[in-house]
């Protein structure tokens, strides 16, 4: 079982050399994932499920990247964010068919990972303020009885944003049980709600962690962030700033080094859109797996309350 990561100062060389040889990785497996979900499209009942799930995630992933993959002084154009967000979709399409064959995954150390990678979609939708959606993907991958909720706590990034996530959302998720090492993070699921002068210190300390553990995964150790999209995108650190009300980087935040790149902000998202593979995948899951059409009436929900507040 890979074990827990350190802080060590990552600089900014290793930084870029992480970024680049995480988008070599994905761009080596896009044919791979593109190959696999073309087959499920064209013919489902040659490609496993949990096979085509995972293409679907990852070919999501590898969406929100590009769509991110900024130079120079680039900002995030409109066609930018809607790629952003048509690859978040994606991936929660992929994560929720995924979800519903967890024997697979069940496994400690696979388990660990699917577990960091989901909460990490979870944050992501609330910092992109779908709260409906969020609290549909909370509820499916974390929810549990309040009389069970002792019996398989969650530390690290996962435990902060599901514990987290799980008050705001009204859900009951896993107790948290944080490491010494872990202080912050149990000091974040205690304060969140604090006034400022609280927040604001432990808001800071949160980015300085950002930075240290944007690191690619190994045999050894399980880092945090190591996809590109969360090393660009401090969701963990939008979903709070969302959740306290904010619509804006606070100025104690605004030049810290973890919210440099252009997406790194509190963007008002449109109500959720599906990409054509993805409407393929959705229906063809559902034919398969009928309890998968929850998804569909979760995304319909939030469609039809973002439509709400424009009225």
């Amino acid at each position: 079982m890979r074990t827990k990561s350190t802080n060590m100062p990552v600089t900014e060389q290793q930084r870029q050399t992480i970024l680049n040889t995480a988008q070599a990785q994905a761009n080596a497996l896009h044919g791979m994932y593109r190959d696999t979900l073309s087959a499920f499209l064209a013919t489902p009942g040659a490609v496993p499920v949990p096979r085509a799930a995972r293409a679907m995630f990852w070919l999501g992933r590898l969406r929100q990247w590009r769509a991110i993959d900024l130079h120079g002084t680039e900002t995030c154009s409109t066609t930018n964010w809607l790629s952003l967000q048509l690859g978040v979709i994606e991936s929660i399409a992929g994560t929720h068919a995924l979800t519903l064959y967890k024997e697979q995954w069940s496994g400690p150390s696979r388990k660990q990972t699917y577990e960091r990678d989901m909460s990490l979609q979870v944050a992501m939708l609330l910092a992109l303020d779908w709260r409906e959606l969020a609290q549909f993907t909370l509820q499916s991958w974390f929810g549990v009885d309040s009389e069970l909720a002792a019996l398989h706590p969650v530390s690290g990034m996962t435990g902060m944003i599901i514990g987290i996530a799980g008050k705001a959302l009204d859900v009951s998720v896993p107790q948290t049980a944080f490491h010494k090492s872990d202080a912050l993070l149990a000091q974040i699921v205690e304060h969140w709600q604090d006034d400022d002068t609280v927040f604001e210190p432990l808001a800071c300390e949160l980015a300085d962690r950002h930075l240290n553990q944007c690191r690619l995964d190994t045999d050894q150790s399980l880092f945090d962030f190591d996809h590109p999209v969360e090393q660009a995108i401090p969701v963990e650190l939008l979903m709070l700033l969302r959740l306290r009300g904010q619509n804006q980087i606070p100025g104690y935040l605004a030049q810290h080094g973890a919210l440099s790149h252009p997406a790194a902000i509190l963007a008002k998202a449109p109500a959720p859109a599906r990409s054509q593979r993805c409407i393929g995948f959705i229906e063809r899951v559902t034919r398969a797996l009928p309890q998968y059409q929850e998804l569909s009436e979760a995304i319909t929900r939030q469609t039809e309350v973002l439509q709400q507040g424009l009225t």
